[in-house]
C-alpha cells in the first residue's frame, strides 16, 4: 500500500494502473452519490492494479488520463477510464488533502507542481512464479519443436 507522504501533508497522486493477464480488471470501484458532486473509489481490491498504483479507498478522482471529470457523468468518467486498453491514468486526491487544497482557494489539477506519480508494475507481483512460468514455457516449445521428448 502506497504510504510515501505523511498524513499531514497534502497530496495529489497520480496513479498510472495496467491491466495484468491474471487479474480482472484494475481492482476498483467508481462510486458517485447524487448527494455528493464527484466521482470517488468506493472499493479496492487487495493485491490488484489499483492497489499497486496507489489508489485507496474514497479518493476523490479530478482527472482521467488528462482529462477533467468534475461536471462529467458517472458513465462518461467510466468510458473515459476504459477508452485505453489496458492502462488509465487517474489523478486523485485525498479527502484531507482535497479539503486542504480547497480551503486555500487552490484548483487541483495535473498542472500542479507537487504531484506524486505511482505507477503500477507491468505485471502482478504476488503471482509465483510468473516469469518464471513463461521461461519454462518457452523452453518447452523449443524442446519440442526440436524433436526433443519432455
Amino acid at each position: 500500500m502506497w504510504s510515501a507522504v505523511s498524513a499531514a501533508e497534502p497530496v495529489v497522486r497520480l496513479c498510472h494502473l495496467k491491466t495484468w493477464p491474471d487479474f480482472a480488471g484494475y481492482g476498483f470501484n467508481l462510486h458517485a452519490d447524487r448527494a455528493t458532486p464527484g466521482q470517488y473509489i468506493g472499493k479496492v481490491d487487495d493485491r490488484s492494479p489499483a492497489e499497486a498504483a496507489g489508489l485507496c479507498l474514497h479518493d476523490r478522482i479530478v482527472e482521467v488520463n488528462g482529462i477533467a471529470v468534475d461536471g462529467k457523468s458517472h458513465a462518461e468518467v467510466v468510458a473515459n477510464i476504459k477508452s485505453i486498453d489496458g492502462a488509465v491514468s487517474l489523478l486523485v486526491v485525498d479527502a484531507a488533502s482535497d479539503a486542504f487544497y480547497r480551503n486555500n482557494g487552490v484548483a487541483i489539477s495535473s498542472s500542479l507542481d507537487d504531484i506524486h506519480s505511482i505507477h503500477c508494475p507491468d505485471h502482478n507481483p504476488h503471482s509465483p512464479n510468473a516469469t518464471g512460468t513463461v521461461v519454462c514455457i518457452l523452453y518447452l516449445v523449443s524442446c519440442l519443436s526440436h524433436g526433443y521428448s519432455v
